[in-house]
């Protein structure tokens, strides 16, 4: 069992201390980050991934009744975080130590964790801990004097809301089968979908515009409303379409009805293993930041 600095007590978080951790995560993102972006709707949802218990997946560490850390794993992904006022006193190391304890009890095949490049402390610490860098991430935002263009649809395609009493399943599957295509990307069932898409109590139907030919979903973009930026969260065109303009037709659909409805700024992320990055960059995105994601093999 992993052992951690002496005076410090753990235990699994309860999911009524949702708000608790969500504040642990933003405190330590605007140190490592620069500014916070994770909110409570984000935690919540993730506690709500299918197979997730937040008493045996997450872990809070707790000084004189204080929260100062927390880490939590799920599948091959984990997420941990320090207070920056506690950091120094070996935390950081003891939560990877149960981060890997945790996947190799559910049997992942590796653990990986994504940090934002100007953390420094953590690369560190990785490093030393055999973990080596898989792959980059970017988050991208649109500047507001961007002129936002709608160049002709091919003949015969139109881009609207979806409908979600008969098109999720549809829609799931147009996006899995992109991401799909990612090397070494874990399948996601409908469910897993269900739970970070439509189930959120963020989620509005009218920002989830689906690409149509011929009455086949053949494109979609999932946005979420976050109250600082317009962010699109999925963003896929079936390969049979690629090529003919729907992702940057889809991003601009989005793009307007975030101005539309008063939120200037809107982002998203992308990473190394899209290829999506030039697509986003032509319709005049700029990266704000970067980020890696290291991981570390747990079976031979």
């Amino acid at each position: 069992m992993t052992a951690f600095p002496d005076g410090l007590i753990t235990r699994g978080a309860t999911r009524d201390e949702a708000p608790l951790v969500t504040d642990l995560w933003r405190a330590a993102e605007a140190v490592d980050a620069g500014e916070s972006e994770v909110t409570l709707e984000d935690v919540l949802s993730d506690w709500e991934r299918p197979g997730f218990d937040p008493a045996t997946d997450t872990i809070l560490v707790i000084d004189a009744d204080h929260p100062v850390a927390a880490a939590e794993v799920w599948g091959t992904r984990a997420d941990a975080a320090v207070l920056p006022d506690a950091r120094g006193r070996g935390i950081g190391a003891s939560l990877l130590s149960w981060i890997e304890e945790r996947a190799r009890e559910a049997a992942a095949p590796r653990i990986g964790q994504t940090i934002p490049d100007t953390n420094e402390r953590a690369a560190g610490l990785f490093a030393r801990q055999s973990y080596t860098p898989r792959h980059t991430s970017l988050t991208l935002e649109l500047p507001q004097d961007v002129r936002i263009e709608h160049p002709p649809l091919p003949s015969g395609m139109e881009i609207r809301p979806f409908d979600p009493r008969h098109e999720e399943y549809e829609v799931y599957r147009l996006l899995e089968d992109a991401f799909r295509e990612w090397p070494g990307r874990v399948p996601g069932t409908l469910e897993f979908w269900h739970t970070q898409t439509a189930a959120r109590k963020d989620f509005d139907p009218s920002l989830l515009f689906v690409a149509v030919d011929a009455g086949m979903i053949v494109g979609a973009a999932s946005c979420i409303p976050y109250l600082e930026v317009g962010w699109v969260q999925q963003l896929a065109v079936r390969r049979s379409h690629r090529g003919r303009g729907l992702g940057k037709a889809l991003l601009r659909t989005a793009f307007e009805e975030f101005r539309r409805r008063g939120q200037t700024s809107v982002g998203l992320s992308t990473d190394s293993r899209t290829g999506a990055l030039d697509l986003y960059l032509h319709v005049g995105m700029e990266v704000r930041r970067t980020y890696t994601h290291y991981a570390k093999d747990l079976l031979p």
